[in-house]
């Protein structure tokens, strides 16, 4: 039986498409790239067109199309919630509770296959099915994986009710074991705090990167919030200290959470060591959960893998410590952990665990989106840039690199998901202990406290890591690393304040054009790594040959690589100044 599956994630946050073409992921994207809108809530009209044109397909080819959440679990849920807090969760009607009015996205929901039919001149000849929110994070994690047996552990905020679930995965079958429906879950806590920290959503890796600048010292403070059994994972969090089950996202902390940790920081105002002290003293919270999650799902399934999925399966430094524990052989963190994988999660679920079709497909590398390789040269005559002919181009760039250059580098299929990983990446020395500061001050103008990752050769891994055996998701900086102490001094601008890195590792045959970049680098210098960050100054990564151009004229790049062509600033005075 052969099947064309289309997942979608929309209205939400993070919208994407993901294509399954007889069980094979060959084509995914977030909207995000396409619309330049951060974090995106909006129909993936365009991820869907480019899916399905670069397979040569039109929608009315797909057997089925499937969403991410199931309509009428999240109407229940919400009614439930308006019922229990009645008459002050009438707020929830509100606005500002949430990306979109809830009724809204419930007709939204219930009229997606009009709209599909309409957006994409199809006669609608596919079936359309929805799936629980929380099914798509266990799938996106368990059937992507090489197990064929594994524990699962999906912890997330909650769309349509269920938060947090420990299940069993064996074959083609997810069988729960533990559940936490909202309002409890880890998600919720982790949120409220960053919020109080003066964030905003979408921040919480922000106050992961400030945990290496303080200590524990309101551990206490924190586990107030909650109250966990680590004997059967049963979670209550203390209802006094929120307010989201009545406000929504409006508003998280009540006045009694003010009263614990001290008022909310005022978002223009400075961090302090107390702010520094409560990340660190959250990320401490997580790492004790995230672990007795998975001490549970170790005893409750006897399987020797773990795979992790859900936004806070994010954390990088919670994953170091449930892999460093070595509870499980082998443990896999999609590295589309949050609801930008619920449309990828939605098509397994429906080919394997609905259809009972064989699995076929693992994940190995993330670059599934667009490849503008037809198109660059075009792009840069319209830019009018001057390119540097090269006859080896990797060796220049590497060169580049180990000179003090920053480079845009944009290569081949566009990566998917929120790291860049040498396909659209800004890549920098990390021996200079000046470095942070001249991206930040030059393109990326972010906090300090956020440390840049590296992007190390694959067969140098554990020389300059601690290694973490266990671990089958070094690719895709889903994961902190401790760098080894004789490397520390060596590499200032990757190691963070506690010692740690969040890791990419490259390998020749997924990576070749990135692995001979930094092999080159790492022939001039003795060093198997360079800086990594994502290609974009406060927009979503760059998708296209002219988002990275615009990216490199309104900063202070100094290289720009488009598919193994050569932009150097200074052979381009004339377009571009400073």
């Amino acid at each position: 039986m052969r099947l064309n599956i289309l997942g979608i994630a929309s209205w939400f946050h993070d919208s994407s498409a993901a294509l399954l073409l007889d069980g094979d992921l060959v084509s995914y994207a977030e909207e995000e790239r396409f619309n330049r809108k951060k974090h995106t809530n909006e129909y993936p009209q365009q991820s869907i067109d480019w899916a399905l044109s670069s397979n040569g397909l039109i929608l009315d080819d797909m057997d089925e199309v499937v969403f991410y959440v199931n309509p009428a679990k999240y109407l229940w849920t919400g009614l439930k919630a308006l019922a229990s807090h009645f008459p002050f969760s009438l707020r929830l009607a509100r606005k500002t509770a949430a990306t979109m009015p809830p009724l809204e996205r419930v007709w939204r929901m219930v009229r997606l296959k009009p709209l599909l039919c309409s957006n994409h001149r199809a006669k609608g000849k596919f079936s359309l099915n929805f799936l629980d929110h929380y099914r798509t994070h266990q799938a996106s994690a368990f059937y992507a994986s090489p197990f064929d047996d594994s524990a699962i552990l999906t912890m997330d905020f909650a769309v349509d009710g269920t938060t947090e679930v420990i299940a069993h995965g064996v074959d083609r079958a997810i069988t729960d074991r533990v559940k936490h429906r909202i309002p409890n879950g880890f998600a919720i806590i982790y949120a409220a705090v960053t919020h109080a920290l003066g964030f905003k959503w979408y921040d919480e890796y922000k106050v992961m990167g400030m945990a290496a600048f303080g200590e524990p010292r309101y551990l206490n403070h924190i586990q107030q919030l909650y109250r966990h059994d680590p004997t059967t994972g049963a979670l209550d969090l203390d209802l006094t200290y929120f307010e989201f089950h009545k406000s929504g996202r409006s508003n998280l902390c009540s006045e009694r959470m003010s009263e614990l940790l001290g008022p909310p920081r005022d978002p223009a105002s400075p961090i302090t060591q107390r702010e520094y002290d409560l990340a660190a003293s959250l990320q401490k919270a997580t790492n004790e959960y995230g672990l007795a999650m998975a001490v549970l799902a170790k005893r409750l399934t006897g399987s020797r893998n773990l795979c992790m999925a859900g936004g806070v399966a994010q954390n990088c430094l919670m994953n170091q410590t449930i892999c460093e524990s070595g509870l499980f052989e082998n443990v896999f963190i999609q590295p589309l952990a949050g609801d930008v994988g619920g449309s990828l999660g939605a098509a397994l679920y429906r080919y394997h665990a609905v259809h009972r079709l064989p699995r076929r497909y693992v994940m190995r590398d993330l670059y599934l989106g667009p490849d503008y390789a037809h198109s660059i040269a075009e792009c840069a005559r319209k830019f009018e840039l001057q390119e540097r002919p090269s006859t080896d181009w990797q060796g220049e760039v590497g060169r580049a690199i180990s000179e003090g250059l920053i480079v845009g580098y944009f290569d081949g299929r566009m990566e998917a998901g929120p790291r860049a990983l040498g396909a659209r990446s800004i890549l920098a020395d990390a021996r200079r202990s000046d470095m942070k500061d001249i991206l930040n001050s030059r393109v990326k103008h972010r906090e300090h406290f956020r440390p840049f990752a590296p992007s190390v050769l694959a067969e140098q891994l554990d020389a300059v890591f601690e290694p973490l055996p266990s671990c089958r998701s070094l690719d895709y900086m889903i994961t902190t690393m401790s760098v080894r102490s004789e490397w520390k001094s060596k590499l200032p601008a990757i190691t963070h304040n506690d010692g740690t890195a969040r890791v990419q590792a490259v390998h020749r045959d997924r990576s070749p054009n990135f692995h001979g970049v930094i092999s080159h680098y790492c022939a001039l210098t003795g060093v198997p790594l360079v800086i990594n960050t994502s290609f974009n100054d406060n927009e979503p990564i760059v998708c296209t040959p002219d988002d990275a151009i615009r990216c490199f004229l309104r900063t202070r790049i100094d290289l720009l690589v488009l598919g193994g062509r050569l932009y150097f600033r200074s052979d381009n005075r004339h377009v571009v100044k400073g």
